[in-house]
């Protein structure tokens, strides 16, 4: 087991701060990293944080934060676009690659969700060797620099895109398209937010050479299910372990 320290940070902008937790080695080493993307209204903790500290145990670090909005960073959900969202996981992205102890050509990003969405955006303008993308959305367009809200007409509008033949038209797939490095789509079986066509979706359009596709049998889209998270960890973890 490698021995690595976990430690809280602010990740700061000219205007606001992100929380998160940095997990680094405890020796004079440069070492792989992946960043941790969450879901929409989600949170870094608990659940990011144990696997990365589980990913730690093979040698690579990490940073888990919140997006504006939610956990301990600034902002306030309802006023926030996915264009806000995105400018925060660029930041998270470029605060861990700064780090002196990140090997630069080994930096890997694991999303879920509205975060697996974000992720082709951030590879396509930073250099990302390698993804895993759990249950990742999509959002139409004409969206991306509008607030952000949950009011049951946006929700259903989001709903009835993702279940639409124009669910595989939009940014989100277009950048996957040109993504090149290593890549891990996991999909859930009993997902009702993200549906199967979607899921398979990114892998097809992925312009990556060595890619993958599992699927998690008797999964919802929050793996909500114990034994199904820890399978998904385990997923995880050798897909960076092979591939970092």
């Amino acid at each position: 087991m490698q021995l690595m320290k976990m430690e809280s940070v602010k990740i700061k902008s000219g205007k606001y701060n992100l929380s998160g937790t940095i997990i680094k080695p405890d020796y004079n080493k440069k070492v792989p990293a992946v960043v941790f993307y969450h879901g929409m209204i989600s949170q870094s903790k608990p659940r990011h944080l144990e696997r990365a500290l589980k990913l730690s145990e093979k040698g690579i670090g990490s940073l888990v934060f919140d997006l504006r909005g939610v956990g301990g960073s600034d902002g306030k959900l309802g006023t926030l676009s996915l264009k806000d969202f995105l400018d925060d996981s660029l930041l998270a992205f470029d605060f861990l690659y700064n780090q002196d102890f990140v090997d630069k050509d080994r930096v890997g990003i694991c999303a879920h969700s509205f975060g697996g969405g974000n992720a082709p955006l951030i590879a396509s303008e930073r250099k990302v060797k390698s993804m895993v993308l759990q249950a990742p959305a999509v959002y139409e367009d004409n969206w991306f620099e509008k607030p952000f809200d949950w009011s049951d007409k946006t929700t259903e509008s989001r709903r009835k895109y993702r279940f639409s033949d124009r669910a595989l038209d939009n940014k989100y797939i277009r950048a996957i398209e040109k993504y090149k490095g290593d890549l891990l789509v996991v999909g859930c079986e009993l997902d009702d937010t993200c549906p199967p066509k979607i899921i398979q979706g990114y892998f097809d359009h992925a312009g990556s050479k060595n890619k993958k596709l599992e699927w998690l049998k008797g999964a919802d889209h929050s793996l909500r299910n114990p034994g199904v998270n820890e399978t998904y960890t385990k997923i995880m973890i050798d897909w960076f372990t092979e591939t970092l």
